[in-house]
């Protein structure tokens, strides 16, 4: 989806080049606007358009992840869980938070409520107001790269969460998609989101695209991974889900 990232980390830039005093902007990354007034965007998904591309492109990140230097996790506060202290979350150091688990589910620094166990059979069900918690704590572009532990448990594990989609190409099926907090149709209705408010997914099989311009609802379930993609210290990518299933409420 590098040709969609590339769009939305163009908007984001222009938007911040207009609010930031000059003395204070930081160079963003060079690219080439984009006209899509009037037509659907293709969207090919980070790592690649193909299979064989993304499962490459995973495949170094993983190697890339495994090679890190070792980094001590840190220790639950006392009386607070460790889940998630031990994630290794590429360019992101984890930070640990209070955690409780209380009558089957966990409390999140007093302010998230997250159910289910992490597993396929139970998922963790999320909120969006726990995803775009991250933007409070990692941004790259001020050289923020925390991770808090209430995200880091996540990583790794099943995850539930309801939200619009968009499907990333013209076609009458696809198994990539995009699940976001706000209404989009990939083109020319809604709000495109922002790195902290929406997920890149990609499907265990292809389900019926059918007509552009459509706005949908769905439940999304599978495999989240945290994965920032950052373009010269500018975050346009996060959150990644595989392996994923969807009901749709058409």
């Amino acid at each position: 989806m590098k040709f969609f990232w590339t769009l939305l980390a163009l908007l984001i830039v222009a938007g911040a080049w207009i609010v930031i005093a000059p003395e204070d902007r930081d160079a963003p990354p060079e690219m080439a606007a984009v006209n899509t007034v009037g037509r659907s965007i293709e969207l090919p998904m980070r790592g690649g358009s193909t299979p064989a591309a993304r499962e490459a492109a995973t495949a170094a990140e993983a190697t890339a992840t495994a090679n890190a230097p070792a980094r001590e996790p840190e220790k639950a506060p006392e009386g607070g869980l460790s889940v998630g202290l031990d994630a290794r979350i590429e360019d992101a150091t984890v930070k640990a938070g209070m955690l409780k688990r209380e009558d089957g589910e966990i409390i999140a620094d007093g302010n998230f409520i997250i159910r289910g166990s992490g597993t396929k059979e139970d998922p963790y069900e999320v909120s969006w107001d726990l995803l775009q918690s991250s933007s409070n704590t990692y941004v790259p572009r001020l050289s923020e790269k925390i991770i808090p532990q209430r995200l880091a448990m996540l990583h790794g594990k099943w995850v539930t969460i309801a939200g619009y989609i968009a499907f990333p190409i013209v076609s009458t099926e696809s198994d990539e998609l995009l699940a976001m907090l706000n209404q989009w149709d990939g083109c020319c209705i809604g709000v495109p989101p922002s790195p902290y408010d929406c997920v890149e997914v990609k499907l265990a099989s292809p389900v019926e695209v059918g007509l552009k311009h459509q706005i949908r609802f769905a439940s999304i379930t599978g495999i989240l991974r945290i994965q920032p993609y950052v373009m010269e210290r500018w975050l346009v990518g996060l959150y990644l889900m595989d392996d994923a299933t969807l009901s749709q409420d058409m």
